[in-house]
């Protein structure tokens, strides 16, 4: 497939950016879904765009569940050999609502490095990946990693000849915390059984040798 002039890129993003705003216009009038489409619009442009440039970017990665919106209770685990992360889940229904599902459960597997804290959502925009297709109450792998590539620099200039191999980047963003990680790749399920049963169970998992 022919790629799309850089050019014509940037103009659909400015054309997607305004109808966007648009959208959040009308809100007041309860049209939530053109608004969520619109967003979707914008951040797939921001994605195309980036591509194209040989940037990084954030695109949408199904786990079957997202972060529940309002408390996400967020919690990670780690040791230097395995990383758990919980939160408050919920699930999308065909009609575009979200019910909960309880705690989702992510195990990564050779998860060499990570983050977690800063920024909340609203400081969310402050992200180098805001504008490159990184949206809110999310679970997103990030392409061409500048993390990533500046975690592999680094490992060579001890062990040079090491293949480079640091893992794919997955970020999940939620109410008060963004988490972000480099592992080769995940395991999720969901409970829906009370959370301190379900922490001594994952507690044990993470702590437990062998």
């Amino acid at each position: 497939m022919t790629q799309m002039p850089i050019s014509m890129l940037e103009k659909l993003l400015a054309e997607a950016h305004e109808s966007y705003k648009q959208s959040l216009r009308s809100l007041a009038f309860g049209k939530l879904t053109e608004a969520r489409k619109a967003g979707e619009l914008l951040a797939n442009a921001q994605r195309e765009l980036a591509k194209a440039k040989g940037e990084e970017y954030a695109v949408p990665y199904d786990i079957g569940f997202l972060p529940e919106a309002a408390v996400s209770e967020a919690v990670v685990l780690q040791t230097e050999l395995k990383t758990i992360l919980t939160f408050s889940a919920v699930r999308e229904t065909p009609d575009e609502m979200r019910t909960s599902v309880g705690y989702g459960i992510v195990e990564f597997e050779r998860c060499c490095l990570t983050k977690f804290g800063h920024p909340n959502d609203e400081a969310r925009p402050g992200h180098s990946l805001y504008s490159k297709g990184l949206g809110a109450y999310g679970v997103y792998e990030v392409r061409n990693s500048l993390w990533s590539r500046q975690t592999i620099e680094m490992n060579q200039r001890r062990f040079p000849n090491a293949p480079e191999f640091v893992g794919r980047h997955f970020i999940f963003t939620f109410h008060d915390s963004t988490f972000e990680c480099l592992a080769s790749g995940l395991r999720a399920s969901a409970s829906s059984g009370p959370y301190s049963q379900l922490f001594m169970e994952i507690a044990k998992k993470v702590f437990e040798r062998g």
